[in-house]
C-alpha cells in the first residue's frame, strides 16, 4: 500500500522551513572560504544538503506516521535505513579524508538555524476558540 500524498497544509508549513535551511546553508557555504580550505568548503556544502534532505525526509516520514493508510511499518523501514545510511556514509567518508568533520557540522548548523529563521516569517498560529 502507498501513504497518502502530504496535505496542502503539511507542505505548506514545512516549505519555509526548508527554504530557510537552504538559504542559510547556502550563505554558510559561500562565506566558509574565509575559514576553511577547499575540502572543507566541499564539507561545508555537505553538510548543508544533509541538513535540508534530512529535514524533508524527516518531515516525509512523520506525515505518513500520521496518515490513515496502512504503510506505517515501510516508513518506519525509511526511517531506521536512513539513519544507518547516513551513519555509516558519514563514518566511511570522515576515515578516509574525503570530508572533514567540523566544516560539515557547520554546514549541518544550517538546519537549526534556519529553523528557526523561519518562524520569524511565519504567521501567528490562530488560536480556537473557547
Amino acid at each position: 500500500m502507498q501513504s497518502d500524498p502530504p496535505s496542502d497544509e503539511q507542505v505548506s508549513s514545512l516549505g519555509p522551513a526548508l527554504w530557510s535551511i537552504a538559504i542559510v546553508g547556502g550563505l554558510i557555504t559561500l562565506t566558509s572560504p574565509a575559514l576553511f580550505k577547499a575540502m572543507g568548503v566541499v564539507s561545508v556544502g555537505v553538510g548543508a544538503l544533509l541538513a535540508v534532505s534530512n529535514l524533508w525526509l524527516i518531515g516525509r516520514t512523520v506525515s505518513a506516521f500520521l496518515g490513515t493508510s496502512g504503510s506505517r511499518p515501510s516508513w518506519a523501514l525509511v526511517a531506521v535505513l536512513k539513519f544507518g545510511a547516513l551513519f555509516l556514509l558519514l563514518t566511511v567518508a570522515v576515515r578516509h579524508g574525503l570530508i572533514e568533520l567540523v566544516p560539515l557540522g557547520l554546514g549541518y548548523a544550517a538546519l537549526p538555524l534556519g529553523i528557526v529563521l523561519s518562524q520569524f516569517r511565519a504567521p501567528a498560529p490562530v488560536r480556537g476558540e473557547g
